[in-house]
């Protein structure tokens, strides 16, 4: 059966980790999976490394509602230029 919830830990050292590839099944969101499942990943994330990291869209505003509730807060801003 296909997954409701994944993320993956895709850089890893002693110092930090960044959480990549979250997604939840689109029938499925809006129903608090995420902010479990990215609460889940941080704890086990913050017994491999001290400091968890993720880039998120601006305009993802589920996933970044999804992100605060697991404990994220905003420590930088980026802009992307396409040419």
């Amino acid at each position: 059966s296909e997954p409701l919830f994944k993320a993956e830990i895709g850089a890893l050292s002693q110092r930090a980790c960044q959480i990549q590839g979250v997604w939840t099944r689109p029938d499925r969101r809006r129903q608090g999976l995420a902010s479990a499942g990215m609460t889940a990943v941080v704890a086990l994330s913050q017994r491999l490394s001290p400091l968890v990291s993720l880039y998120v869209n601006g305009y993802n505003t589920g996933a970044v509602g999804a992100y605060e509730a697991a404990g994220f807060r905003t420590v930088a801003t980026f802009a992307t230029v396409l040419f």
